[in-house]
């Protein structure tokens, strides 16, 4: 493929931006995997469910609150960013505090849900101030993303990171319960919000044109109708499954998610560097098999080990979850691919694709998770899940294939199949010898070192070869 004169450079920025995200997204992941440990044996399964279904309220407004105005801003490089982002910015703004106040009055309602209780009234309402918190983070997230300047945007998601565990855990020990989470949540949008405003010059101005504002929100109601249409296939957790198996069924499938997603952070690092410099390129999509040598071992080997890790790390009481995380694995690695393919496809100017994609996929995972969880319980959405990210990677892969070139089993030949051996290796020891924590460590460090060997075997020198192709051209700076 002939790259433009520019492309070399924008690589390096790409892949530098990458690493430097990489690096801030292994402190998060040990950091919430520590606090995960920690708040799974401090609160209750019922507890997790009661905060999920909170949360979700929550996302919903921040979601709808968007316009996506974002991501057109940064997609959008022909616009004039000085002007169109304070006319975007009264526009989130002023959506923020209408739905704020909306779930600040309906609070009561909430309470009514089969399986929750009065007790949710008062953290809603408080949880309530995310949203307008949100809002005030746009424009900040803009101009740093725009001109990939991402240790700002590390240090705040870091310091959020950080903050919400520190906090929920100290909330939890002292018998807070659901406030713990609420807590958590609020310190850790302030300190998130302070580190980004720290490093932007940009302050809030209220400006509205008409005018100015077309242009980007209609490449951001695309975007944002996609969103919400994919939280609109999400709602069949806190509404039909809470009714039909109550709120412990949904706190474990939250936490079962939160644990088998946790690999997704890699890919999600991927998307905002991805994203602004595919729409720089507008043509030519940057390299991202990269980021399956780290997606895929590190879920094939939690579908591997998943019962050892829970029992022995999370304690029993979330045992029955483990069916869940294995599902939850398994849509990872399929749904993970396919989430990348999702960010190119946004970085070409087609979210038009993702958008059908987004509603096929809702109504789809609605089918089969009311068909399922009266039949095997709560462990049917999950499966669900798993199903629909394979159909989301048949999609996605075929819809970009379309715009560029694109070869998927060549770009994840390597890592799928030496995932694959380093999660036999792990399956064999749990089933014949690991039987305590040590036991756990050792096995997961052979694994570790079985997939290093694989990939090795397999890629042969070409492979090894590209991979510090890489590395040099992001420490050449």
């Amino acid at each position: 493929m002939t790259t433009s004169s520019s492309s070399p450079g924008l690589r390096g920025r790409t892949l530098r931006s990458f690493l430097l995200l990489g690096a801030q997204k292994v402190v998060s992941v040990v950091v919430t995997a520590a606090g995960g440990i920690a708040l799974a044996r401090l609160l209750t399964p019922e507890v997790f469910g009661l905060y999920a279904i909170l949360f979700f309220v929550i996302t919903l407004a921040v979601r709808g609150s968007e316009l996506g105005l974002g991501a057109a801003l940064i997609q959008r490089r022909d616009l004039d960013l000085a002007r169109g982002l304070s006319v975007a910015f009264t526009a989130t703004l002023a959506l923020a505090l209408v739905l704020g106040a909306a779930i600040v009055a309906a609070a009561p309602l909430l309470a009514r849900w089969p399986g929750v209780t009065s007790e949710v009234t008062a953290p809603i309402r408080w949880l309530a101030l995310l949203v307008v918190l949100s809002s005030l983070r746009m424009p900040a997230m803009v101009l740093l993303e725009r001109r990939l300047a991402y240790l700002p945007l590390t240090i705040a998601e870091t310091a959020d990171t950080v903050t919400f565990n520190v906090v929920a855990i100290a909330a939890a020990v002292a018998g807070a319960g659901l406030w713990s989470f609420v807590l958590g949540a609020l310190a850790a949008r302030v300190a998130n919000l302070a580190v980004l405003w720290a490093a932007t010059r940009w302050r809030p101005t209220v400006r509205w044109n008409r005018d100015e504002l077309v242009p980007v929100l209609k490449f951001g109601l695309l975007v944002q109708t996609g969103v919400l249409i994919g939280v609109a296939g999400d709602a069949v957790v806190p509404t039909f499954v809470t009714a039909r198996s109550g709120v412990a069924a949904v706190g474990y499938l939250n936490w079962a998610a939160a644990v088998a997603f946790l690999p997704l952070q890699v890919v999600s690092v991927a998307g905002r560097v991805l994203f602004p410099a595919l729409s720089s390129l507008q043509a030519e999509p940057a390299r991202c098999n990269r980021v399956t040598t780290i997606l895929y071992p590190a879920a094939a080997l939690l579908l591997a080990g998943a019962d050892p890790v829970v029992r022995l790390v999370f304690g029993e009481a979330w045992a029955p979850a483990v069916p869940a995380v294995r599902c939850f694995c398994l849509s990872a690695i399929i749904g993970g691919t396919s989430t990348i393919f999702v960010h190119a496809l946004y970085g070409l100017g087609r979210p038009d694709l993702v958008l059908r994609l987004n509603v096929a996929s809702a109504a789809f995972l609605w089918v089969l998770t009311v068909g399922l969880v009266p039949r095997v319980g709560f462990v049917g959405f999950a499966a669900a899940s798993a199903a629909l990210a394979c159909a989301g990677f048949s999609y996605t892969a075929l819809s970009l294939r379309r715009l560029v070139p694109l070869n998927v089993l060549s770009a994840v030949r390597v890592s799928f199949t030496a995932s694959a051996g380093a999660a036999a290796v792990l399956a064999a020891l749990a089933t014949f010898w690991i039987h305590d924590l040590p036991s756990l460590v050792i096995g997961a460090a052979a694994s570790v070192g079985a997939y290093v060997l694989f990939a090795g075997l397999v890629g042969g020198a070409a492979w090894r070869v590209e991979l510090i192709a890489d590395w040099r051209t992001v420490l050449q700076g």
